[in-house]
């Protein structure tokens, strides 16, 4: 196709496509909805008439916890168990600042290699 169209080209193009569009009367009407939101609306009708149906309802595992009573009953009677381990602190010095504090011997590998929290938490 030629790129350089004459005036006389441009007008009867815009003719024709002119000629293409819905006259004016027909533009007021209201314009037609697109097939998904006609689907959207009818899906949100049918969803508010019919009742939906939990297949869970009828699988063997909506009722599993029910089985489980006598084994339910048999750890409510056993409360939580206190602890009672008892520990000796150890005494160890933090090896970036200096800081020295007692600590469960179950929190440190070795005793020179020990950091305080604040020492930990720092970047670098």
């Amino acid at each position: 196709m030629d790129e350089n169209l004459s005036p006389k080209q441009i007008k009867q193009m815009i003719n024709m496509l002119a000629a293409m569009l819905p006259k004016e009367e027909e533009s007021e009407a209201p314009e037609p909805q697109s097939e998904f939101q006609n689907s959207v609306i009818k899906s949100k009708h049918i969803d508010r008439k019919t009742k939906r149906v939990n297949k869970f309802e009828k699988m063997a595992e909506f009722t599993m916890h029910k089985e489980d009573v006598e084994f339910d009953k048999r750890v409510a009677k056993q409360p939580p168990v206190p602890r009672t381990r008892n520990f000796n602190a150890v005494k160890v010095r933090c090896r970036v600042c200096g800081k020295e504090e007692s600590v469960n011997p179950g929190l440190i590998d070795s005793i020179d290699r020990y950091k305080c929290n604040k020492c930990s938490t720092m970047a670098g």
